[in-house]
């Protein structure tokens, strides 16, 4: 190999490094952001869940009524 094909070569490489950098870097900003709106789902769905629960608990209330 010529110096100039190992140069090449090692730019390519730290290109590929940088580019792995960035792209694990997306990557972890990615997961965080999934993982907040997983906790905001649940909670939304938590209190979805109470708000149903409510208006059974009403709607039993007004049949026994």
């Amino acid at each position: 190999m010529s110096q100039f094909e190992i140069a090449h070569f090692e730019d390519r490489v730290e290109a590929l490094i940088e580019a792995y950098r960035v792209l694990l870097h997306d990557y972890e900003a990615l997961k965080t952001s999934y993982e907040q709106e997983q906790a905001r789902n649940r909670e939304t769905r938590e209190r979805l869940n109470g708000v149903i629960e409510r208006i059974r608990a009403l709607e039993a209330e007004a049949d026994n009524a």
